[in-house]
């Protein structure tokens, strides 16, 4: 009774949290957009190229974080029947038609349950990044001893510190000595795409290559 209670008091006081991070996200949107708007028809300058950057950055963060904002808040994705190796297949080839390089290696057999919107939206965020760091993305994808589907991203990039490998997935987070070091962004890309699947009862994984480079393996039940 009193854990329930407590877990009750926890799941509102991280909703209203949320709807607060949302709330001044949406609200900064606009005086963002445009004092960018103002600074791109002054005069071109060096400087003036530097503040019409931080802007566009300041955008993107805005945007990041209302989307992890959203997520928390849209509770479970709406799932149906649909064909993994299909997707995937479309998936792959939606990069390999604008000439990015990216690979499909699958031998998955049977349908399975999910949203293919939010599936999308997650690999597409971990083949940007594999392709952003490690020029390239290589996708697998298998059936565990359980008959769960696991889709892995990997690329030959610098990796992550062992010791962060799980830290880099919670919201806000930036490894000093990661790979994202030298980037901009809130270090939400990585939350969100935990977030999403977990919102279909999976999970996902990161983990460094043997040779260098990184995996990222979602799995689904």
């Amino acid at each position: 009774m009193v854990l329930g209670t407590m877990q009750d008091r926890i799941s509102d006081r991280l909703e209203e949290h949320s709807k607060i991070l949302a709330s001044i996200s949406h609200d900064l949107q606009t005086p963002i957009t445009r004092m960018r708007l103002r600074v791109e028809k002054m005069e071109a300058s060096t400087e003036q190229q530097r503040i019409v950057d931080d802007l566009r950055e300041m955008e993107q963060l805005v945007r990041q974080c209302l989307s992890y904002a959203r997520g928390t808040l849209s509770g479970a994705a709406v799932r149906v029947k649909m064909c993994p190796v299909a997707f995937l297949e479309s998936l792959a080839s939606d990069y390999q038609d604008t000439g990015r390089p990216v690979t499909l290696f699958t031998t998955v057999s049977g349908p399975i349950m999910a949203c293919p919107q939010a599936l999308r939206r997650v690999l597409g965020n971990l083949i940007d990044n594999a392709i952003k760091y490690g020029g390239a993305a290589e996708i697998s994808a298998h059936r565990d001893a359980g008959g769960a589907l696991c889709v892995s991203v990997s690329d030959r990039g610098p990796g992550i510190p062992e010791g962060e490998l799980e830290r880099v997935l919670q919201p806000f987070y930036r490894a000093a000595a990661s790979r994202n070091s030298d980037v901009g962004g809130a270090g939400l890309g990585l939350a969100i795409a935990a977030q999403l699947i977990s919102s279909l009862d999976g999970h996902l994984m990161l983990s460094n290559r043997s040779g260098g480079g990184l995996t990222a393996t979602i799995t689904l039940p």
